[in-house]
């Protein structure tokens, strides 16, 4: 549950990047349904590689070495994620004339992260095939030895 209450805090923080982006030259006042379908498309794209990676991890029950690979994987998605939109927020200085940050920043966070979420998946697929298979053939090795002696 805690995982779920980050991811929509990473929302949040996606939707207000947008909206700091957008005040930096009007009023809240100025504020219109253009910003508002922005700021939630942010806020929904971002969250995205987050919340499919979460998503696999509840449903891949694979431990290694008492450690489920898949959480860790999602976990690392989701931290960096939050890091990269607390730097956003907090962080990066927000001049007067940037024209196209948040746009840049939406367009590329998602997508960055998405790739990292995949490379981090395809990983897990691999050690979890490396590990079955090292274990069907030490099985396999054991298993005709011992019905012979």
């Amino acid at each position: 549950m805690p995982r779920i209450g980050l991811i929509s805090v990473l929302v949040v923080m996606a939707c207000i990047n947008v909206v700091l982006d957008f005040l930096r030259h009007a009023s809240i006042s100025d504020i219109h349904i253009n910003v508002v379908t922005s700021a939630l498309i942010a806020g929904i794209a971002t969250s995205i590689p987050a919340g499919i990676a979460l998503l696999i991890s509840y449903k891949t029950r694979f431990k290694l070495g008492g450690i489920n690979i898949y959480r860790l994987a999602s976990d690392s998605v989701l931290g960096l994620s939050l890091l990269a939109w607390f730097y956003l927020l907090f962080i990066r200085e927000r001049p007067e004339y940037y024209e196209g940050a948040s746009h840049m920043y939406v367009a590329t966070w998602p997508i960055l992260l998405g790739v990292i979420a995949i490379v981090l998946y395809v990983s897990c697929l691999l050690v979890q095939g490396t590990y079955w298979a090292i274990k069907h053939n030490k099985s396999k090795q054991q298993g005709p030895s011992a019905g012979t002696r």
